[in-house]
């Protein structure tokens, strides 16, 4: 992190001692101070560098391209942030029509992907759905980019089993495995093998939930030292075992298990909730906690 202030510093000094350099030679120490403020955390500098700063340069040179980029970026943080209504629009207005004008047809499906995202998180299941289901899934099937129709699969059951559409969930997220087999991603077929596991658990069938998250989930993230991962997966076995009444199964895994692996990580939220999950099977037992 020192170093990658001091390089901060050091660009900006080097553009205000030479602001007659021009702007094609500006270019790429400005792209680079960005996305260091970005690293580095400063999220409103990072902003306010690319709007005042790398947004009027970009504009100068004509490039739309690299604008369209840019308000991606300052897309991307504003998301985070909760504000998804000007998310949406710099994604549809100031990206997508660039993307189509230069018939860059992976980067508009990876745009439309980021536009069902955030449809989905202002409680528009539908539209999402339909741009993930119509738009985003057949863009990259035609590109043939496997990675992102695999990631695309997922959204899709996400919001099927949001909607209560549980078994189509399951088809479309069994068909995904295979993708990420033949990728050789071992994290991302964990991940969605725990998503089958979810369904599972949700349609009463314990023992297959447990059986998947044990002997599929579990493994990977510890092959690949995955600790955070880890934990959830312990915390959804746990889980599975308190609906099952197996108590202190489920108790042993919180106390020894999850809880040391959330505190090695400094996971205060997870510490405080696995906690609360100790407690209320201890009270059940009649031995509340000290």
């Amino acid at each position: 992190m020192a170093e990658r202030s001091r390089r901060v510093a050091e660009i900006r000094a080097w553009l205000e001692e030479h602001p007659d350099v021009p702007d094609e030679l500006r270019v790429p120490l400005v792209d680079e101070l960005g996305r260091l403020l970005f690293a580095l955390g400063d999220y409103d500098d990072a902003l306010a560098h690319w709007r005042e700063v790398e947004l009027p340069l970009l504009r100068r040179l004509g490039d739309s391209l690299r604008q369209a980029h840019t308000f991606g970026k300052i897309a991307d943080v504003l998301q985070v942030r909760g504000q998804l209504d000007e998310t949406l629009r710099i994604y549809q207005e100031e990206q997508i029509p660039v993307y189509k004008q230069l018939g860059d047809v992976r980067s508009t499906a990876i745009t439309k992907a980021k536009i069902a995202d955030v449809l989905q998180n202002q409680g528009r299941p539908g539209d999402a759905l339909r741009i993930y289901q119509l738009e985003a899934l057949p863009a990259f099937e035609q590109l043939g980019d496997l990675r992102s129709k695999a990631v695309t699969m997922g959204r899709i059951a996400d919001v099927l089993q949001s909607q209560g559409q549980s078994d189509e969930a399951m088809r479309i997220l069994q068909e995904s495995l295979p993708i990420y087999e033949r990728l050789g991603d071992p994290r991302e077929r964990a991940v969605t093998m725990i998503k089958i596991a979810d369904i599972l658990r949700s349609h009463g069938r314990q023992d297959d939930a447990l059986r998947t998250y044990r002997e599929e989930a579990l493994p990977a993230f510890e092959r690949i030292g995955d600790t955070c991962s880890r934990a959830m997966v312990m915390g959804r076995i746990a889980d599975t075992l308190q609906d099952r009444g197996h108590l202190n199964e489920a108790l042993i895994i919180y106390q020894n298990e999850q809880l040391p692996m959330c505190e090695e990580m400094g996971d205060i939220r997870s510490q405080a909730i696995i906690k609360s999950k100790i407690d209320a099977i201890l009270q059940i037992q009649g031995t509340p906690r000290l």
